[in-house]
């Protein structure tokens, strides 16, 4: 749903304490902190309700807004992947621009995407074997279908790890590697040189220090860290393109991060996904992770990071989107944006026709119409 303001309104299983840190801080905020971000209604009745936090900060990297908690400590999960491919740039992996994009995505396992994984391996002397992240079916179904003609084994196609949404970074981590005569067989170890550059990665572009590191989905570390500072890192990223043509001091890494992101958005995520269509029709930065967790970025470093506490992301593009275009108006193009949130903002049907719709909760209009 699309709400308008002035014409611009759119719509702990293993954890690692970080050398340095105060120790293992409590888990996710609490329900009793978290604020209402959007609820669902049909036929007129609210049907669901979707609570979290989120945080908006500004091209200094200031925060200029908070819904729910301003100290919102979070897992980034894969939003932090933009920021952990610039760590095995930095470390010497010589990706092309649609490796880059890939590597800093969660892509849906298509055969362009497994087939940039296998580059990104050629190119490192490596082949599938190197990656360590689980197994996984292609996330579309006509992949499956693919995959099910092409195979020649008796019982059928089985789940590979190209296919599985975090091998881009893996790849790019493994070529990271070799470039730097690092040990490839322990990769994924918090300990691991490159984990350790990932970190300092974060800590640069973030403001903030990680203060754990628990496991992620795909094996690989899983730095927690402030929400506001997750928003602040990847506002960075976001601004190093127009930062680098006014001619100040920038790290390159993050613009080829950040321009082959909107260069090669369907490697970042897939056809007719949320990321993807946000980046190509809105030329923003947009990175979700699991649980729950979504960040996008306008070109002038404007951020906003979302986090809802029951781990749904359909509220989360609804949420995002609309702060961000409340305090990066002239970043946004509206009539875009209302499209981009028709097709992304989840419809509530009955009998195959819309009977209710997601509707942002009074929480985020307070700060949207302050």
């Amino acid at each position: 749903m699309l709400i308008e303001h002035d014409e611009r309104m759119a719509f702990t299983n293993s954890m690692t304490t970080v050398p340095g840190a105060s120790g293992t801080t409590p888990g996710i905020f609490a329900q009793q902190d978290a604020a209402e971000l959007v609820y669902l209604t049909r036929n007129g009745q609210v049907e669901s309700r979707h609570s979290g936090a989120a945080v908006v900060t500004g091209p200094d990297g200031g925060v200029l807004a908070t819904v729910g908690p301003a100290d919102a400590v979070v897992f980034g999960r894969s939003a932090l992947k933009p920021l952990q491919a610039i760590a095995s740039l930095r470390l010497g992996a010589p990706l092309e621009s649609r490796h880059i994009a890939i590597a800093s995505g969660s892509h849906r396992g298509s055969s362009r995407h497994r087939a940039l994984v296998r580059e990104i391996l050629a190119a490192a002397g490596l082949d599938k074997t190197a990656l360590q992240c689980p197994r996984a079916w292609p996330k579309d179904r006509r992949e499956l279908l693919k995959m099910a003609a092409r195979t020649r084994r008796p019982d059928g196609p089985r789940p590979n790890r190209l296919a599985f949404n975090c091998s881009g970074k893996h790849a790019a981590w493994l070529s990271a590697c070799v470039a730097a005569g690092l040990e490839t067989e322990s990769y994924l170890e918090p300990d691991h040189p490159l984990q350790q550059e990932v970190l300092r990665v974060i800590e640069d572009y973030c403001g903030t220090e990680p203060v754990e590191v628990g496991v992620d989905g795909c094996g690989g570390p899983a730095p927690r860290l402030a929400l506001a500072g997750l928003a602040r890192g990847f506002g960075r990223v976001a601004s190093a393109p127009e930062r680098a043509a006014q001619g100040l001091p920038i790290d390159d890494h993050a613009v080829q991060v950040a321009v082959s992101m909107l260069r090669h958005p369907w490697a970042v995520q897939g056809r007719n996904s949320s990321n993807t269509r946000i980046m190509r029709e809105l030329g923003v930065l947009a990175k979700s992770g699991a649980d729950g967790i979504l960040v996008v970025a306008a070109p002038d470093g404007t951020a906003v990071a979302v986090k809802t506490l029951d781990g749904a992301s359909r509220a989360n593009n609804l949420v995002a989107l609309n702060l961000l275009a409340r305090f990066a108006p002239d970043q946004v193009e509206l009539p875009a944006l209302r499209i981009v949130l028709d097709a992304v903002t989840p419809t509530v049907l009955g009998r195959g026709q819309p009977v209710g719709r997601a509707e942002l909760a009074d929480p985020v209009l307070e700060v949207l119409t302050a």
